[in-house]
């Protein structure tokens, strides 16, 4: 299911039980499924995938299902650039309608983590500040990663803290988030992309399609 307007629920702190397709933690939300909309409203990729997300007293929270019959990834510390090391799922947030920054968490199934936050998509993406600029700062995002046979899942969350809050935001408030993934095969060069945003062209970072969060 891709939705493009969803209900943030409200989650425990409790961990969810890795490698199950539909954690009970998040039964009352919605599933996400990582498509490849750019091609049409059913694409779909070869090896499926969805998410959930939730809000905790902690922070924003994400749980992700993976299949995967070649789970594998050559980063070898966090912040390296995953996505050209192998398998990585990756996290968008966009907090609120008047704000320009946004977040980009990278997760590996080796268990590796990549932060980025960009504070201006034009800024970035037109060369005026660089990598160095906006890797590693930080948002102290918890994760958690099984691997599993045929699969690779993983729970995170990114505390409110790193979007400069106290807590979970007011209700009404609306956020734009969107789940991707690089998903590589042994002897392919080129990764199977996909994402739970209805995106109109494999970008990731066109928050413009990302899904509504709505808390």
């Amino acid at each position: 299911m891709n939705e493009r307007s969803i209900a943030c629920v409200q989650v425990a702190d409790t961990d969810a039980e890795l490698g199950v397709e539909r954690p009970e933690k998040y039964s009352a939300g919605a599933q996400l499924t990582l498509g490849q909309f750019w091609k049409g409203a059913d694409a779909l990729p070869a090896e499926r995938a969805h998410a959930f997300v939730g809000a905790s007293a902690a922070g924003l929270c994400f749980y992700v299902y993976l299949e995967d019959s070649d789970i594998g990834s050559r980063a070898t510390a966090d912040n390296q650039k995953m996505w050209t090391l192998g398998d990585v799922a990756e996290f968008f947030i966009k907090p609120g309608g008047d704000r320009t920054d946004y977040w980009e968490i990278h997760i590996t199934p080796n268990d590796f983590l990549m932060d980025i936050y960009i504070p201006n998509r034009e800024v970035f993406t037109g060369g005026e500040i660089g990598w160095e600029d906006v890797v590693a700062p930080e948002s102290h995002t918890g994760k958690r990663v099984g691997v599993g046979d045929g699969y690779w899942a993983l729970e995170a969350c990114i505390p409110w803290k790193a979007f400069r809050l106290s807590g979970i935001p007011d209700d009404g408030d609306i956020w734009r988030i969107a789940v991707c993934r690089y998903n590589y095969a042994s002897g392919c060069d080129e990764p199977e992309l996909s994402s739970t945003a209805a995106l109109t062209q494999p970008g990731f970072h066109r928050y413009e399609e990302y899904t509504e969060l709505v808390f």
